[in-house]
């Protein structure tokens, strides 16, 4: 009997597997995620902080995405919803991503970003980019951004290369803030990303 119910659930798995993708990721070095997409334009995705705090200080988000590629255009519409697990605030809000392929090595992208934090209140934020593949399979990528990389938005240049193989893509990159007198605040981060299929 614990054999038939294992092939059932083994089949059922299979078949879902056959119409979606899964993906494990790392944001910003301090956030993974597992991300689920069905038939590559809706999907839903758990990210979880790695920060050096207690349990009860780690931050869980909660997000869904669809996604239309066109041509030489793609655009992302991903609301999301975050809380630590003391409940000590909330924040909810969206990303709409942009990617135009202007040439055939160079990649405009763009984010808007309504964001309410329930400590700092709501704010809109954006990010504006380039992405230049050099070679093969190496990019590198320059951005402004106000959208947070912790709570509060901040003015920040970021910089650095995207590295795309297959199914996995690693993006080190050095964050410089735009206001004087902050150099105490650059910040070397890591992302990456891995899609099962």
């Amino acid at each position: 009997m614990k054999k038939c119910v294992l092939f059932v659930v083994l089949s059922f798995v299979m078949s879902l597997t056959s119409l979606a993708q899964f993906g494990v990721g790392l944001r910003d070095t301090r956030y993974v995620n597992v991300n689920y997409t069905f038939k590559n334009s809706v999907g839903i995705e758990l990210e979880h902080s790695v920060f050096s705090e207690k349990f009860k200080y780690q931050h869980v988000r909660l997000s869904g995405f669809y996604s239309l590629p066109v041509k030489n255009f793609e655009f992302q519409v991903k609301p999301y919803f975050g809380t630590l697990y003391c409940g000590d605030y909330y924040d909810l809000g969206a990303f709409v991503n942009a990617r135009y392929r202007v040439l055939k090595p160079l990649v405009l992208c763009g984010t808007f970003n309504p964001h309410y934090d329930s400590g700092f209140e709501y704010k809109t934020c954006f990010m504006l980019g380039a992405e230049c593949n050099v070679y093969k399979n190496l990019s590198v990528l320059a951005q402004y951004t106000t959208i947070p990389e912790y709570r509060q938005s901040e003015k920040r240049i970021r910089g650095g290369f995207k590295f795309d193989v297959g199914d996995l893509w690693v993006q080190p990159m050095i964050s410089i803030p735009v206001e004087s007198g902050k150099a105490k605040s650059v910040r070397v981060s890591v992302s990456m990303g891995y899609q099962f299929k």
